[in-house]
């Protein structure tokens, strides 16, 4: 199952796609679901989920949280809880322990975007992360090899997402998940296991 984790829309401040021509894409592009993970205002991408079942899409919401150790993805219920984390200000540790205390999963995403510095050997110590982000479609392979040396060393599995902004670059990298995912629980269950890989067209 390939699943793209981290896309933005029209709905973020930072992207265009209305949730129709995104899940249209998604589907053009050969996705099976997708993680709409904005940053803020999470309770408004409902309206995914209402749609999918008309484009055949598995929807999971999620959210981007900047931190001072880097971004951050989340899944799980009770998405709005995020909107209290606002800015870049944020400790991520304390982000970690809410989402995991809530049966959430979080994943550490373009760890190496901006540098080593920011997230990158920071991430190293934070406790509860579920993965990381070793596919990202907007970084640089130089910085998706680190993430992926990364994961290795702490011993936790590699998810990959387009990071997409706009339609065209929906699916340029993805998740792949050796079984069926149709509910959040099995979305958090399954990454948490490590039953999942990054994908990328072509590979």
């Amino acid at each position: 199952m390939k699943v793209d984790l981290h896309i933005h829309t029209a709905i973020s401040y930072d992207a265009t796609g209305r949730p129709e021509e995104v899940l249209a894409q998604a589907r053009k592009v050969g996705l099976d679901g997708i993680g709409i993970t904005e940053h803020n205002s999470y309770e408004k991408c409902a309206v995914f989920q209402e749609l999918a079942p008309k484009y055949g899409v598995a929807v999971f919401i999620g959210a981007e949280v900047a931190t001072r150790t880097g971004h951050i993805l989340v899944f799980s219920r009770d998405i709005q809880r995020w909107n209290r984390y606002q800015g870049i200000n944020n400790d991520a540790q304390e982000l970690l322990d809410e989402v995991n205390s809530i049966g959430g999963v979080a994943i550490a995403a373009h760890p190496y975007r901006l540098g080593i510095s920011y997230g990158g050997n920071g991430v190293k110590r934070l406790k509860g992360l579920g993965a990381i982000e070793v596919c990202n479609g907007g970084s640089r392979e130089d910085e998706n090899r680190l993430a992926r040396e990364l994961a290795e060393a702490m011993s936790l599995p590699g998810t990959g997402g387009s990071d997409a902004h706009r339609l065209e670059e929906i699916g340029r990298s993805y998740t792949l998940f050796p079984e069926r995912i149709a509910t959040l629980e099995e979305l958090v269950a399954a990454i948490k296991a490590g039953s999942c890989r990054c994908g990328r067209p072509g590979e």
